[in-house]
């Protein structure tokens, strides 16, 4: 599973840096850009890139590096939570900061209590599974992830629909797999079934749950490389039209920032100038009707 782990946080960190400098720029976009770096900094500490000895060792070497991963994927699922119900009138319940700072609470309570933690160890929840505080803090954990993947999925929404299926596949992925951890966390600490099952039910969790991380960071990222599409036409626009409106004499207005905006600025000054006679040539009109057939699908995501 370290390969798994390994790549499911190179691929988060890569899109991470790769969408700073727009989040930069645009801060609509700053929910589900944290979501992947808070999400990456989660995978971090799984220990396929850093060695989580090394990790924990920094926090005290007593496991509490299991609570931080813990409470980074909880954040990030939370972060994504609200990236994806921006646009509605009123978000969920589980939305609010608020919310977040009761989940993390409610699982953190039941670390603290657990005895002994003992030095590092990667299989830290599964040695200590006997304990009633460990059983609650890694069951609390996972359903406070069922529950807001849920609502995800249920209220979530991204304005590309190719997208928007891949997203909910992953959130599909994370909700099951978090159902079957705390089916394997509960056969294990009141030692139900035997040995094969409880094994099967502990292995079947990394396979869903990481491949779903994958998908919808993928689904995220998805966005992020339609923004650079639409920004690299609407530049090759933006030039062109500046030279069509020199030739005409025509002066536009444009805002300062996103090139999206400046473009719209010059069609319709364009515009304006041929409602007040300005005639322009075959090639210049197609140019025109081109950028404004652009910035039409950009308003669409």
């Amino acid at each position: 599973m370290a390969v798994l782990h390994a790549a499911a946080f190179w691929f988060a960190a890569l899109i991470f840096l790769a969408r700073t400098p727009y989040v930069l720029r645009n801060p609509r976009g700053r929910a589900a850009w944290g979501a992947t770096g808070v999400g990456a900094l989660g995978l971090l500490t799984l220990g396929s890139v850093v060695p989580q000895p090394v990790l924990d060792g920094l926090l005290g070497g007593t496991n509490l590096i299991n609570l931080v991963q813990n409470v980074c994927a909880v954040t990030a699922f939370w972060l994504m939570l609200r990236a994806s119900t921006s646009d509605l009138p009123e978000r969920p319940v589980l939305a609010s900061p608020l919310a977040l700072l009761v989940v993390v609470v409610a699982f953190a309570v039941p670390f603290f209590a657990v005895r002994d933690r003992g030095g590092t160890d990667f299989h830290f929840i599964v040695r200590g599974i006997d304990q009633p505080a460990m059983w609650l803090y890694a069951s609390i954990y996972m359903l406070a992830v069922a529950v807001v993947a849920a609502t995800t999925l249920r209220s979530g929404v991204l304005r590309n629909p190719v997208a928007l299926v891949v997203f909910r596949v992953g959130l599909s992925l994370v909700v099951i797999a978090s159902i079957d951890e705390i089916a394997s966390l509960t056969v294990d600490h009141f030692t139900l079934f035997g040995p094969a099952l409880r094994d099967g039910l502990r292995l079947a969790f990394d396979p869903p749950f990481y491949l779903g991380i994958v998908l919808i960071v993928v689904a995220m990222a998805s966005l992020t490389f339609r923004r650079w599409e639409r920004d690299l036409r609407c530049r090759r626009h933006n030039r062109r039209l500046r030279r069509i409106a020199r030739r005409h004499q025509v002066r536009a207005v444009e805002r300062d920032g996103d090139v999206q905006a400046r473009t719209y600025d010059l069609v319709i000054a364009i515009r304006d100038a041929e409602v007040r006679g300005r005639a322009l040539d075959d090639a210049e009109l197609a140019e025109v009707r081109s950028a404004e057939l652009t910035l039409t699908r950009s308003l669409g995501g």
